[in-house]
């Protein structure tokens, strides 16, 4: 069946070591895929700012799911939101009240972001560079204390915690809420605390409907725990080299590291054999 969607991660994916994308090689390879007819999504769990932020002018032609799903823009405008329940917010606020600052805990609502007053963000130099991680700063909202009244609607929370406690965390979160609400790693010792069922997948299955198209139709690219569920629905999976291995189990291929470019690589090569 002719692939109709691309569909990629950003960081550890898309996006080169530094956290910086290829504009010029992107662009170009926008203009092929809208010869074919092809869409082309970018699922991630950062926010829209982010996006276009990196994206620059390209913003308006690419469809951006964002927050891991809650959040779908197409044409630059936004045409769905899935928040919290709001027992759902108070618990976890309840339940991380006193660690926000140490685990450097981000509610990512429909206001913007939200952290506590006095939180440094100590892994951001890994993925971003030092004018990316000004702007993140100065686009979050420092609180004196978390507030559900503050958020317009939550889409996720996050935390930094460190690649070492990565999955003992993850553990609590997903012991602590029944199922509800769960938590995945999302790299660099990042975790994502998502509504059970909303994720990256969630977001392109309601694209599909949008567009009428079936999920062997996508081509899915990613290197986290919270890709899994986009590569598994997509008809061609590719795992990037520097995936983590739970990744990899899952893709149908693996693709060159980020560091080598690798969705440009795989996508330039499909192109010219399209041709």
């Amino acid at each position: 069946m002719d692939i109709k969607i691309i569909a990629t991660d950003m960081d550890g994916t898309l996006l080169d070591p530094k956290g910086q994308l290829d504009l010029t090689r992107l662009e170009k390879i926008l203009d092929r895929l809208d010869q074919r007819g092809v869409r082309f999504v970018i699922a991630t769990g950062n926010e829209v700012h982010r996006m276009r932020q990196l994206l620059g002018h390209l913003a308006e032609r690419v469809v951006l799911v964002v927050a891991n799903g809650a959040r779908i823009f197409e044409n630059d405008q936004l045409i769905q939101a899935q928040t919290w329940a709001d027992t759902m917010v108070d618990r976890a606020l309840g339940h991380f009240k006193g660690r926000e600052c140490q685990d450097q805990f981000v509610v990512t609502a429909m206001n913007g972001g939200f952290v506590k007053e006095g939180t440094v963000f100590t892994e951001l130099d890994k993925f971003m560079t030092p004018e990316m991680i000004e702007k993140f700063y100065q686009r979050m909202h420092f609180v004196d204390e978390f507030d559900s009244s503050l958020f317009g609607g939550v889409l996720k929370m996050s935390m930094v915690v460190g690649e070492e406690r990565s999955d003992v965390v993850v553990q609590e979160i997903n012991d602590l809420f029944d199922g509800h609400v769960r938590a995945v790693s999302s790299g660099y010792g990042c975790i994502d605390i998502l509504q059970d069922g909303i994720h990256k997948a969630w977001g392109l299955e309601e694209l599909l409907k949008r567009w009428d198209l079936k999920p062997e139709q996508i081509m899915a690219f990613g290197d986290s725990e919270n890709d899994i569920e986009m590569l598994e629905l997509a008809g061609v999976s590719y795992a990037m080299e520097n995936a983590e291995e739970t990744v990899k189990e899952v893709a149908t291929q693996i693709a060159p590291a980020n560091s080598q470019a690798g969705v440009y690589q795989v996508l330039e090569n499909w192109l010219e054999e399209g041709e």
